[in-house]
């Protein structure tokens, strides 16, 4: 039984009633299956919606909506229940959550529209979902300059208010369409039509006038196998996503004590700051590791093999003072350094590095000692790193050096 799409009729159909549920499951969840319904089923990169089912004195909660491929709709519930055939349902569909899918639907065939004739940019796929809303476009780069003219296009279509519907054409209509893309479906194509502006074939939601929308704003670009990806927003989340970038900027202009227009410099006054004082850290840093090396070497006399293996053990030193620490001890060529940082997590970071005159195989030694801790690295013979468990803290005090 293929179930009737009320939504396809009238998308602001936010309620209904009707009668000849069945009970049956979707992904091991209890759901409904109705003769018809004006709750979305997931598909075409648009969420299904969610809302109640009213049965007599009992509500259902329905938490998801999907359909099958011979066309039935279930609406997947929060709970089991049951459900008497005859019985008389009203349906109610959370309606924030619909409009701001049609919304952000129509949007995205805009800017799919605008990203096509601005920068000759073609959808590869679309994912509209709660938390962002995405294009994929057959590009590799697409120019800000097109990304901000396309953003202008579409916003200038909202602002026209312009008439946005879904038909059905006849065979001879739809060759004389000029399509977007073309259709998934050989027969009973539906196409939603943003008036003068856009033709796609789509089975989704959509508003009934673009200035329903409100704005739409591509809030970041980044590129994905090859392709780039649009983020963007519409509706009420470009409201939303303003006010808590003001917030964020209106936190920063107190945190410095500086109006709007002073922000880039005070950034650039910090970030220059950072920078002396990470060159008088490292600075620091550097003194400390040839001291630490300095002594940790006058502990250790020459060892009459010509190989002179040195374990040390720091806290909570970072990769960068470990390979300097290593660097330092190894500079005698007789030397074997294997050296520890202890983290916070109690993870040992390990630093195995041999001098000019040693044969010692680091890699080889480090990949050992990894499978036999549970832990991992390795590495040339002459340098190896690797993570070590805690218990590798018990193998370098063992030697009896200071941590």
């Amino acid at each position: 039984m293929t179930t009737e799409k009320l939504y396809w009729d009238d998308p602001a159909q936010f309620s209904f009633e009707t009668t000849g549920a069945r009970v049956a499951s979707w992904q091991d969840k209890t759901a409904i299956v109705l003769p018809r319904t004006a709750f979305y089923a997931e598909g075409g990169g648009q969420l299904g919606d969610t809302g109640t089912l009213r049965v007599g004195a009992q509500t259902l909660r329905v938490v998801d909506t999907q359909i099958d491929d011979a066309g039935e709709i279930f609406h997947v519930l929060e709970t089991p229940a049951e459900v008497a055939h005859d019985v008389v349902i009203l349906g109610s569909i959370d309606v924030d959550r619909r409009r701001d899918m049609m919304a952000h639907h129509t949007a995205q065939h805009m800017l799919s529209r605008a990203m096509m004739d601005v920068a000759g940019a073609a959808t590869v796929s679309a994912r509209l979902s709660l938390g962002s809303c995405t294009i994929d476009f057959d590009k590799a780069a697409l120019p800000d300059a097109d990304v901000a003219s396309a953003e202008d296009l579409v916003n200038a279509i909202v602002r026209d208010d312009v008439v946005v519907r879904a038909f059905f054409p006849n065979e001879d209509e739809l060759r004389s369409l000029d399509l977007r893309r073309a259709p998934k479906v050989q027969t009973g194509v539906r196409i939603v039509e943003v008036a003068g502006f856009d033709l796609t074939p789509c089975g989704g939601t959509h508003v009934t006038r673009s200035g329903q929308i409100g704005a739409v704003r591509v809030t970041g670009m980044e590129r994905i196998k090859g392709k780039i990806r649009a983020t963007f927003l519409a509706s009420a989340r470009v409201l939303v996503d303003a006010r808590a970038k003001d917030k964020l900027l209106g936190d920063l202009m107190r945190d410095m004590t500086c109006g709007l227009a002073d922000v880039p410099a005070g950034v650039a006054r910090l970030r220059a700051e950072l920078a002396d004082r990470v060159d008088a850290l490292a600075k620091a840093r550097g003194e400390l590791v040839r001291h630490v090396a300095d002594e940790v070497l006058s502990a250790c006399p020459r060892d009459a093999s010509g190989t002179t293996v040195v374990r040390v053990l720091r806290e909570g030193d970072d990769v960068g003072a470990l390979r300097t620490l290593a660097g330092r001890l190894t500079a005698r060529e007789d030397v074997v350094a294997i050296c520890g940082s202890r983290e916070a997590s109690g993870e040992v970071l390990v630093i195995v590095q041999r001098g000019s005159a040693a044969s010692f195989d680091c890699g080889a030694w480090l990949k050992e000692t990894a499978a036999r801790l549970n832990g991992r690295g390795g590495g040339r013979p002459e340098r190896a790193e690797g993570k070590l468990p805690a218990t590798f803290v018990n193998e370098l005090r063992s030697i009896g050096f200071p941590a």
